[in-house]
Order: structure tokens, then sequence, then C-alpha cells
């Protein structure tokens, strides 16, 4: 959509984010035949970098104010909007709670129709929800590539690795990661590898999340030691990976740290050339 890719072009950047310069050559054996990535803090940097509480929810507090008033609403709307975005949130993960679900997902554009039916004021065309949560969504979280990004994956497509997505998104995700990328993502990640929490109905880390994947691999005939994990949370990428019997490498985009201070204690890298060099290095 054109309006989508003017805001894109106004709030993210394809300006990479810089690395360190060096990077440890993590072993990875078997030699994986899959490689999946998360998006949030592995594919992608936060603009903003970690922020303190007080500014974050100040920042959250302001996108909602923009949001409305971009679509004709008044500021008292965005006000509200930014109480109940969360409360909505909320509500939802507990009722997934309920059903047996340890970590629920929900679909933002579902928020965001709540949002427009309890809205006190409303310009004379009720704007599409999900134009709502994509402007949302740049005004308030914006990013960029991590450096080295865009080469790696050419060059693993190139070699004939099968690439997927693993991470906890939004339908906002993809034209994002396309956008920056300036790539089709049909063109270079397999379908039957793309796990996006938003059509799962659950979030990493939840146990089903990587139990799907590892079934996946074995339906196609695959060892699970066959498909590598590639993201930055040693929690949500890591552990909730390797229970499953997945490999795992660490992305760690800050200062290169001594072995012992590393969070995760599997393989790790700190720029994406360095998995490339890897694995030509064990073909």
């Amino acid at each position: 959509m054109e309006r989508w890719q003017a805001w894109m072009c106004a709030h993210v950047s394809r300006t990479p984010k810089p690395t360190p310069i060096d990077s440890p050559l993590p072993r990875l054996k078997p030699k994986p035949c899959v490689i999946l990535f998360d998006v949030y803090g592995t594919l992608l940097a936060p603009l903003h970098g970690d922020l303190e509480e007080p500014l974050r929810q100040r920042r959250a507090q302001e996108s909602f104010l923009k949001t409305a008033l971009n679509f004709g609403f008044s500021e008292n709307t965005g006000l509200i909007w930014a109480d109940n975005f969360y409360r909505a949130v909320a509500e939802e993960h507990e009722h997934g709670r309920a059903l047996g679900i340890a970590h629920p997902e929900v679909l933002v554009e579902d928020i965001w129709k709540k949002l427009l039916l309890a809205a006190p004021d409303a310009p004379i065309s009720t704007p599409n929800p999900m134009d709502l949560a994509m402007y949302r969504e740049l005004v308030a979280n914006p990013v960029s590539p991590y450096e080295g990004v865009a080469e790696m994956i050419r060059a693993l497509h190139r070699q004939g690795y099968v690439l997927g997505l693993a991470s906890n998104a939004q339908f906002y995700t993809r034209p994002i990661l396309e956008y920056i990328l300036e790539i089709s993502l049909h063109a270079v990640f397999d379908a039957r590898w793309t796990f996006f929490s938003y059509e799962l109905g659950f979030a990493k880390p939840d146990p089903h999340f990587f139990r799907l994947i590892a079934t996946r691999a074995r339906c196609l005939g695959l060892d699970p030691k066959a498909v590598l994990m590639v993201g930055n949370d040693p929690v949500n990428d890591m552990e909730a990976a390797h229970l499953h019997g997945l490999q795992t490498l660490l992305f760690l985009p800050g200062s290169p740290a001594s072995p012992r201070e590393l969070p995760w204690a599997g393989p790790s890298i700190h720029r994406f050339d360095a998995l490339v060099r890897a694995l030509l290095k064990n073909a």
C-alpha cells in the first residue's frame, strides 16, 4: 500500500546499525539444513535502543496521541487509547491463559477494532484498524537493520540453505521487513519454515512454539538438530529452542564479552558475516 510505504519511509531507516568488528566463528555440528531467524533484536534493531521505563511509557503515550491526530481523532481519544490498548491486550492474554496457553498472542488489528468502537469521537471516514496499527507501530517502535543482515541472507540463499523466520510478530512485521531489506520475503524465506506468533495464537517462549518447529522438521524428514535457530534472547530463542532439540546460535550485537559474561553457554556471534564464514568453513 502506498500510504504504508510513505509511513515507513518517514519512520524507519535502511541504514544498518553497526556491530562489533570481531566475532568468534561458531562451531555448528551437524551442519544445519534449515536456518531460522528471530526478527526483532536479531535482524532488526530498535532505533531508540533500550529506554528507561518512564521514557518508554512517555514515548508509548505519545505514539497513541500522534496516531489519533493523524487519523482525525482528538487528543483525548489518543489518551484513552493509550490506556485501553494495554488493558485490551492484558484481557486477551488472560483469556488465553485460562484456556491453558502459557504465552498467548493477540491479533493487534482486533485490538484496534475494539478501540475504534469505544472512541468518543470519530472522523467522517472510519479508518482501517490495520492502518491504525501500522502507523502506531512505526511511530512507537522504529527499527533499522543490523549491519550485514541483507548480505548474509543473500549469501545463505545463494548457497542453498533453507531460510525461515521464527519470531514474535504481528501482520506489520512482513511489510516492515520487506521495506527495510528491500526483498520479497516469499522469494527468500520458505513459507513452510515461517512461524509468526500472531498466526499461531501463542508466542515464544511458549513450549508449543518450538515443538511445532521440531514437529515440522520430523514431518519433512529432518532431525530437529538440522534446524538452526538464530536469535538474540537467551530465554525466548536459545533455551526454548534447545529444549526441543534444535541447534541454537545467540546473536550478541553489543561489545564482545568474555565467555564467563555471556548469557548463553552455546555458540554465539557478534556479526552476521561470522555465520556465513563458519558455514563456508564447514562446507
